[in-house]
């Protein structure tokens, strides 16, 4: 027996005035979905979040297109990967429109980080110069605190005392 399935994942980011929009799509071979997110920025608050699903086997994900208004406002940040998993995804929703609304979420924030990555990223010769560059990416991207293990509090890029939670 051959078993036959495909995939595509496409992912866009435009600036907007004051905002940005990303638009990330599925199509595999059983479920065919969309979503457009809207983050003003620099504050990164969601201003809009629609989406439609063109296939799925499960009636869940056509019922989870209307929870995508619920993220209006929300801030993409710390907490908002529970947030949207409880409320868009899990047992009242659709994992995959989840999924969906983090990759627009990281292309949001790719959108401001990889260029300065691409420019600033030097391979360090010591722990102590990798140390001191973490520390000076995280200064400049604030928004990182708390998003990996990197980054989380008794981190070596966070010993010096230099960021506290409000």
């Amino acid at each position: 027996m051959i078993v036959s399935y495909t995939r595509n994942k496409h992912l866009t980011v435009r600036d907007l005035n004051g905002s940005v929009l990303s638009r990330a799509s599925i199509n595999d071979t059983f479920f065919e979905a969309e979503v457009e997110v809207e983050v003003k920025v620099p504050e990164l608050e969601i201003l809009s979040a629609k989406g439609q699903i063109k296939r799925a086997f499960f009636p869940e994900c056509q019922r989870a297109i209307p929870l995508l208004d619920k993220a209006v406002s929300m801030r993409v940040g710390p907490g908002i990967t529970r947030t949207i998993k409880d409320l868009i995804g899990g047992t009242n929703g659709c994992n995959r429109l989840a999924d969906l609304v983090f990759e627009c979420f990281d292309a949001v924030i790719l959108r401001f980080t990889a260029e300065q990555i691409r420019n600033n990223w030097k391979k360090p010769e010591t722990l102590e110069e990798e140390i001191k560059m973490q520390v000076e990416y995280l200064k400049q991207n604030p928004r990182l605190l708390d998003s990996c293990i990197a980054y989380i509090e008794g981190s070596p890029f966070r010993t010096e005392g230099q960021f506290k939670k409000e």
